[in-house]
């Protein structure tokens, strides 16, 4: 087989494999979306593994970064909920209570802020939202039965 042959079947053999790959890759792209479109809400997780601590315990909490407008937004919407921050307190103007605890923030930081919480009386995390517009608190807040926004949980 001269060399010219060779190129051109190498050539066929490589556009014939990356087309395949491509088509395997648009399969998956399928799947997810059906998996996605078969709950409105988005897809469902596993529930957190996250422990913040007694100081938590029945509380909503919102884990949030000064320099995120989202976060700020979203502190305005709570009423009596626990600001959890690596911040100093002093950097938030805000009503809620403040808490710059580093061990908590780092079982949360991984996530993208803001990151709205329900913990439950163990000070473990039983339910986690993040939230991607500000209405969408008031919306977590009703499915979680809690009265009003952010009001301290029952034990």
């Amino acid at each position: 087989m001269n060399p010219g042959t060779a190129f051109l079947v190498i050539t066929w053999a490589a556009i014939v494999v990356l087309f395949l790959g491509l088509a395997a890759v648009l399969r998956e792209v399928r799947l997810l979306r059906a998996a996605v479109a078969r709950d409105p809400r988005g897809f469902s997780a596993a529930q957190p593994d996250v422990v913040l601590g007694e100081r938590f315990a029945n509380r909503v909490v919102l884990a949030a970064d000064s320099g995120c407008p989202l976060c700020l937004a979203v502190s305005r919407r709570l009423t009596d909920a626990v600001l959890l921050t690596h911040e100093r307190p002093e950097v938030w103007d805000t009503p809620l209570d403040v808490v710059s605890d580093r061990e908590a923030w780092r079982a949360v930081s991984h996530l993208a802020p803001p990151v709205l919480m329900r913990v439950d009386a163990t000070g473990r995390v039983a339910r986690l939202v993040l939230p991607v517009r500000e209405e969408q608190v008031d919306e977590v807040l009703d499915e979680w039965g809690v009265r009003g926004a952010g009001v301290r949980l029952d034990p």
